[in-house]
Parts: structure tokens; sequence; C-alpha cells
């Protein structure tokens, strides 16, 4: 090898390992970057549907006591036609004298 190549490689080796080390670098950074963006997205989103999941538990709440009380109506429709008269009228309410 001629003795002016060997000075020549050495900055040359030195330029190439610090670019690859500077290029590494960015890229665990940027690869940092977007994990902690995806993983702030992702909690918004939970925190979102855990809402969501609450307006629907309310929602739920009120059609079953909505159901219920359409239930009681009809258990009382039921009780009144069960007393009618046999000629197909409905009885008179108590009048309280």
């Amino acid at each position: 090898m001629p003795p002016g190549l060997a000075d020549a490689i050495g900055p040359v080796l030195a330029v190439l390992g610090i670019g690859t080390m500077i290029l590494i670098g960015m890229k665990l950074r940027y690869s940092h970057l977007r994990q902690m963006r995806l993983d702030q997205g992702g909690r918004e989103d939970v925190g979102r549907l855990a809402e969501d999941v609450a307006a629907l538990r309310d929602e739920m709440q009120l059609l079953r006591q909505d159901v219920s009380d359409v239930y009681e109506r009809i258990e009382f429709a039921e009780r009144l036609l069960a007393r009618a008269e046999p000629e197909g009228r409905l009885p008179q309410a108590d009048q309280g004298s």
C-alpha cells in the first residue's frame, strides 16, 4: 500500500463512521418520537372510548327503566281486561263516595 494512501483513508473512514453514527441516532430519535405520538394518541382514544361506554351504560339504564314502566302498564291493562264484564265492557272505576 502506498504511504500516502493510509494517511488519506483515515480521515475518510472517520467521516464515514461519524456520519453513520449520526444517521443511526437520527433514526432512533425518529422512532422514539413516533412511538411517543402513537402512545399518546392511544391514551386519548382509550379515554374517549371509556366516556362512550359510560354514556352507553347511562342510556341503557334509562331504557331498562322505560321497559320496566311499560311492563307495569301492560300488567295493569291485563288486570283491567281480566275484570271486564262478560259483555266486553270495561268495569267502571270505583268512585270513593
